[in-house]
């Protein structure tokens, strides 16, 4: 085994200047899961605004701009789908389907309107954190900007 010849406190870094912290819309129409969602997010240090029908989803991306959303797909008014669709046609923001029932159909209509990702519920915290930096991460022509 080597000897380094500095210690690990002398490579320390400037500390970076705080950034805004990156929004999440999660739509969900189940209150319980919402909460948590949103929950497990603030603590990470997202800002998190929810909404529980793919109208309510609509408009707060609109005018909120979140830099993911986690969309449920089986919500009450229209499906998971047309909320991906809808927020495609805008903006190459990263999208994350959830559902419960793992309908195959579903998934795939999710992943042709413009999904990126799907996780199964109940949502492991760890697994949707990692997601989410993850996406966060990307490159914008990653994520389907021509611009970029």
């Amino acid at each position: 085994m080597s000897q380094l010849p500095y210690s690990a406190t002398e490579f320390t870094l400037p500390p970076i200047a705080a950034a805004q912290p990156s929004k999440v819309l999660v739509v969900e129409s189940n209150p319980a899961t919402a909460e948590i969602a949103v929950l497990v997010l603030a603590n990470a240090g997202y800002e998190v605004i929810s909404a529980s029908s793919a109208q309510r989803a609509v408009t707060v991306a609109q005018r909120w701009k979140p830099d993911v959303v986690l969309v449920e797909l089986a919500l009450p008014d229209r499906p998971g789908a047309y909320v991906c669709r809808q927020l495609r046609k805008r903006s190459p923001i990263p999208i994350i389907a959830t559902s419960l029932d793992g309908d195959p159909d579903a998934i795939d209509d999710a992943y042709m309107a413009g999904a990126c990702d799907y996780l199964p519920k109940p949502l492991r915290s760890g697994e949707l954190l990692d997601r989410i930096r993850v996406h966060l991460a990307a490159p914008q022509a990653v994520r389907g900007d021509a611009a970029a």
